[in-house]
């Protein structure tokens, strides 16, 4: 017979990193005829992909926008476009006669998924089939055998964790946008979850429980309770947390451990009495496989012998209904909020009404500052806000947003075409992205270069004011006592390109662009702390314990000039809107007296380490970091206070509590770790 003749229908990452590279060993099965998507670029990427991999006939495959350009060049489809518009795609193809294997979610409503069914089930329609390639996952096959074959007795619970920070790179915003993805990691992560567990269990379910995190846009984090008859299954998604990848079963016999990622690693089978039955890989048994190209390729073997009419497929349209179903149940009358209180805290500078009708881009809106800047203007402001991140993947945090008012844009720093584009219709820009990776030169590039690129396609771009986040760092480090803005500015250094020379000349780039068009503010906090923050917080919550005996304790040490992130923003939110903070630069902190020791005694109760810890066995502290923490230079926010109106509200113990909620939640205190 000859090959089914194939078309990709959506050419994105998902295609490039899945289906495509599964095509080239079915030669004389399928053949890959068509590659279809809007964006005519992601079709030639998949292409050269294709080609590079060997892929037979390869100068024969069309292009096209969409699939009725291609209609007379393919027999059947993949289709792998966003979620929200898998059943118009579908319902278009099934009527043209082309048979349809489709991607995860089948729908984002029970009602196109009902319909989709009832059009595949025409005795005279083509055939649709689900991908769920996680039935062919060894772990996961085992799991069923071991079910069915009644080796775990009655299984009474199943537990389920599938969690961690979103590595996946889209090419676009797709997989984030509520009206295009239809939702969040219960869309994407949990449909594969949920088809297994009613692969496994049966289609006897009922949601006793489900929460999540969206406030408006779609999940990062998800947590349900499911019932499938006596069976209680509890799991947890997050595309944030590192919540691990495994799945429990337990049963009255003998309780099976799997990994859920491929592959599985290993995997335990342990009676209730306490007996090991097996530790260690699971044998793929056919049709599971055991490298990760094959499952596609077996899958559209299985695909293209359904077609012909010769095996059924591995699973079908009834499988997709019944999860978008559960989905469906979960997202609806089911669903309760998740309590995050560092995120949707707000605060009197949200509700400034000068920001209303403003568009504020705001690059670095991944990290740590540049994205509770942009959560505090989606969730406490009417202003439009432009995000500017390098890759989407790294913005997941952001994707729970109101989307409304939200308009992300891709650009590097260094990519001046890219950044006037984005900031094009805005009329200020928060610059909170530095150069934070790569070797020196490229950190330097970014900073400094980046920010002169910042400014200039600001200008470019008629944008009315740039604030920019500095530091205290840019002052002299020998300065004690009062520091305040009129206090001399660290020693340039030509031969340095670290961190602090970096700020140093950005900062100088900024207040010299003020002027001509375009206004210009400079932020300098000091040790900024709280949920997502790097430097001083992750790190100290997960450095070696040791250096805690080499640390300052209690209140007779080096001052600590800290803000909480929170009145960093809020300082941002004045400087976006007050006249006079034009061509100026503030100091900006919590005059609270705080001592490094307390800052650190603080670290050491959130980590439950209780008095100073033994001294460290592997290397010290270096002395540059102790002589920090011996500093007498306090900072003076006299001038922020005068033209800002800047005071800060969060006094260090509050900060500190909600650092601490959240560093729980996240997992990054080493005893919420274990």
């Amino acid at each position: 017979m000859p090959p089914v003749r194939l078309a990709i229908v959506g050419c994105g990452a998902a295609a490039r990193g899945c289906h495509v590279p599964a095509l080239p060993p079915l030669k004389g099965d399928v053949r890959l005829t068509a590659l279809i998507d809007p964006d005519p670029r992601q079709a030639r990427a998949a292409l050269d992909l294709y080609r590079e991999l060997g892929g037979t006939g390869a100068d024969e495959v069309v292009i096209a926008s969409d699939p009725v350009e291609a209609a007379d060049a393919f027999d059947a489809a993949v289709v792998v476009v966003p979620h929200t518009v898998h059943a118009r795609t579908v319902e278009s193809l099934l009527a043209a006669g082309k048979h349809v294997l489709l991607e995860k979610p089948m729908t984002t409503s029970a009602e196109d998924a009902r319909r989709l069914v009832a059009l595949a089930a025409d005795a005279s329609a083509p055939l649709l089939a689900m991908a769920h390639p996680r039935r062919l996952f060894p772990a996961y096959a085992w799991v069923k055998r071991l079910i069915e074959g009644g080796d775990l007795g009655d299984v009474v619970r199943v537990d389920w964790a599938e969690g961690h920070p979103y590595a996946w790179e889209p090419v676009s915003w797709s997989m984030f946008d509520r009206r295009l993805a239809g939702g969040g990691v219960l869309t994407d992560t949990a449909s594969h979850v949920f088809d297994t567990l009613l692969w496994w269990l049966g289609p006897d379910v009922e949601v006793v429980r489900y929460e999540d995190n969206s406030l408006g846009g779609v999940e990062t984090d998800a947590g349900a309770h499911l019932r499938f008859g006596p069976v209680d299954a509890y799991c947890e998604f997050s595309r944030l947390r590192d919540l691990g990848i495994s799945c429990t079963v337990t049963g009255s016999k003998a309780t099976v451990t799997i990994g859920t990622d491929f592959p599985a690693g290993e995997c335990t089978l342990v009676t209730s009495d306490g007996v090991e039955l097996h530790r260690g890989d699971v044998e793929a048994v056919d049709p599971a496989q055991g490298e990760w190209e094959l499952l596609f390729t077996e899958q559209l073997a299985n695909f293209a012998a359904a077609v012909r009419g010769t095996a059924a497929v591995h699973s079908g349209p009834e499988d997709g209904l019944r999860v978008v179903e559960l989905i469906q149940e979960c997202y609806g009358g089911a669903r309760e909020d998740a309590v995050q209180p560092w995120t949707t805290r707000g605060g009197a500078a949200d509700g400034d009404p000068a920001l209303a009708g403003r568009t504020v881009a705001v690059t670095g809106a991944s990290g740590f500052i540049g994205g509770r800047v942009v959560e505090r203007l989606a969730l406490g402001t009417q202003a439009r806000v432009r995000p500017v991140v390098r890759g989407f993947g790294r913005a997941a945090r952001l994707s729970v947003l109101p989307q409304e008012r939200l308009e992300f844009r891709q650009a590097d720093l260094l990519d001046a075409d890219g950044l006037r584009a984005a900031f094009e219709g805005c009329d200020t820009v928060v610059h909170c992205a530095f150069g934070s990776a790569g070797e020196e030169a490229d950190r330097w590039a970014a900073s400094v270069d980046g920010t002169a690129e910042v400014l200039a396609a600001a200008r470019a771009a008629g944008v009315r004011r740039v604030v920019h986040l500095s530091t205290v760092d840019v002052y002299d480090p020998a300065v004690s006592g009062d520091l305040t803005e009129e206090s001399p500015a660290r020693p340039t250094d030509p031969a340095d390109h670290e961190y602090e020379q970096q700020k140093l000349a950005a900062e100088r780039l900024v207040l010299d662009a003020h002027g001509h068009g375009l206004e210009t503010v400079v932020l300098q906090p000091g040790v900024v702390y709280g949920p997502w923050g790097g430097q001083w917080t992750t790190a100290q919550l997960r450095r070696a314990e040791g250096d805690f005996a080499a640390l300052p304790t209690g209140e007779d040490t080096g001052v600590c000039n800290a803000v909480y992130v929170d009145d960093l923003v809020d300082a941002v939110l004045l400087a976006v809107v007050k006249e006079a903070a034009a061509g100026q630069r503030f100091l900006v902190g919590n005059g609270e007296p705080l001592a490094w020791g307390r800052f650190f005694d603080a670290v050491r109760s959130l980590r439950g380490m209780g008095e100073p810890a033994a001294p460290a066995t592997g290397d010290p502290v270096p002395d540059w970091e102790l002589e920090l923490y011996r500093s007498t230079a306090r900072a003076r926010y006299d001038k922020a206070e005068r033209l800002l109106g800047f005071t800060a509200r969060t006094p260090f113990t509050e900060g500190v509590g909600l650092t601490g909620q959240w560093a729980g939640w996240a997992r990054q205190v080493p005893e919420a770790r274990s």
